[in-house]
């Protein structure tokens, strides 16, 4: 519904949407624990069996075990550690309602959230070096940068086109881990993977195919529940010390 009605909204295409999964795969060919390392085409996610219209098989993300842990420590602990810190600068979270049914199916939790975490971290989204961002569909995405701040409401289907979520070619390199459209999702645990691929960005540790060059600020974003209607969402601004 949420796809449907963004279509119908703001002229959003199904290639726009493939464009997503296309930069998930290309970060995925580098990973070697990655479900599905092929690279696509828009044309091969848009030619994939239709699964709920308008999102193709390839638009939906894998389903997979897994797991993540992160080590979280007083500043004075980490810094006895041999390997770059991290630090949470900025977070927010939130969450949308039904509202007695007086809903809007384009938006989500990020536009309360997100700017909750910018603006404890006293950075903007133009500052971001690096996205993680939860991707349970296509749309999942493109909503989310949207509510962000990376684009205006209305824009993503042109601001992910054409690559511009790739690492090394686009301006704002998302998921460089392939994400839940092509590494893993495991059931609900979806956030934890996206603050240790920002984590490994942030350190330079990401695989050198998709290391953001002087990456020292990112953001991890996670939406968990039913995306058009009631949903939990939690924005993370994380900085290299």
């Amino acid at each position: 519904m949420a796809a449907m009605r963004h279509m119908y909204q703001f002229g959003t295409t199904s290639e726009q949407l493939a464009w997503i999964k296309v930069a998930a795969s290309h970060h995925a060919q580098h990973n070697p624990h990655a479900m599905l390392r092929n690279v696509v085409t828009v044309e091969d996610v848009v030619n994939s069996p239709m699964v709920a219209d308008p999102l193709h098989r390839l638009d939906c993300c894998v389903i997979s075990d897994g797991g993540g842990a992160l080590v979280v420590v007083k500043p004075e602990i980490a810094r006895t550690l041999p390997r770059p810190l991290v630090k949470v600068v900025g977070a927010g979270e939130a969450s949308k309602h039904q509202q007695g049914g007086e809903i809007d199916l384009t938006y989500s939790g990020a536009v309360v959230s997100g700017p909750a975490a910018f603006a404890e971290a006293g950075v903007k989204p133009s500052d971001i070096k690096y996205a993680s961002i939860y991707d349970s569909f296509t749309i999942t995405v493109l909503i989310q940068i949207e509510d962000l701040g990376f684009c205006a409401k209305g824009q993503g289907g042109r601001f992910v086109s054409d690559g511009n979520l790739i690492a090394g070619v686009g301006q704002l390199p998302f998921n460089t881990d392939g994400g839940g459209l092509c590494n893993n999702h495991p059931a609900n645990r979806g956030g934890m993977t996206k603050v240790i691929e920002a984590v490994r960005q942030l350190r330079g540790e990401a695989h050198p195919a998709v290391q953001v060059k002087n990456c020292d600020l990112a953001l991890a974003h996670g939406t968990g529940g039913l995306l058009s209607t009631r949903h939990g969402s939690a924005t993370l601004i994380l900085e290299r010390e």
